[in-house]
């Protein structure tokens, strides 16, 4: 088992949710550190120096800055394999996996973001609220999307395993219930999103959220 230093910079409620859910899969020590969006501490020199790009989640391995949930995901699963994560020994699977995660990133979190960040997409206020509007209707498609990926056999959104979809998943069913959506109209995602919810690993990750510290070094 790897001995590196891991350290998790997060802001409760982002995408980095998916990556805090895995370290506790892990097993290993690691430190959390919390990132207020709403103040800006994203911008400022002392997170850009550890992530240029200004984003959460950001993980620093020995010291050296690993950004983007894909990437984070993958080298934790890569890292610490004994935790199954990816399903690393089946090609196919791993595809598979992989496919859905990209999807998350390229599709679901962009459709949100549009609704959510729409700084990212325009600097006009006009501009900013018309975006609002398609973006809803994008999200909500993606929504049901996940409901078809759902109904698949097993107890997990891949079959029978918990992977890093499962958790980067969860992510996405907060952002349904920030936005106020009826995930009852889910039934096939709210059951097994409810299954791992009941996860150990998932309940220690929400009490990190919860009382991690604030302000970056």
């Amino acid at each position: 088992m790897p001995t590196q230093a891991l350290k998790l910079y997060f802001a409760p409620g982002s995408s980095a949710f998916a990556p805090l859910i895995a370290l506790e899969e892990l097993g290993a020590p690691y430190e959390v550190q919390r990132v207020d969006l709403a103040a800006g501490e994203q911008r400022q020199p002392a997170y850009l120096r550890i992530n240029p790009r200004g984003r959460v989640p950001t993980l620093t391995v020995d010291g050296e800055p690993v950004t983007e949930v894909l990437a984070i995901l993958t080298y934790l699963a890569h890292a610490y394999p004994h935790s199954e994560l990816l399903p690393l020994a089946d090609p196919l699977k791993l595809a598979h996996a992989y496919e859905v995660m990209s999807w998350f990133a390229s599709t679901v979190h962009v459709a949100f973001a549009q609704i959510a960040r729409p700084e990212r997409y325009a600097d006009d206020e006009a501009v900013k609220a018309a975006l609002a509007t398609p973006g809803e209707a994008r999200f909500a498609r993606t929504l049901a999307d996940i409901e078809r990926l759902a109904r698949g056999s097993g107890p997990w959104l891949l079959g029978e395993a918990f992977t890093a979809v499962d958790a980067y998943a969860l992510v996405i069913w907060r952002w349904a219930q920030r936005r106020q959506i009826d995930t009852d109209a889910y039934p096939a995602w709210s059951a097994k999103t409810a299954r791992a919810l009941a996860r150990p690993s998932v309940k220690r990750a929400l009490q990190r959220e919860s009382t991690a510290p604030a302000a970056v070094p």
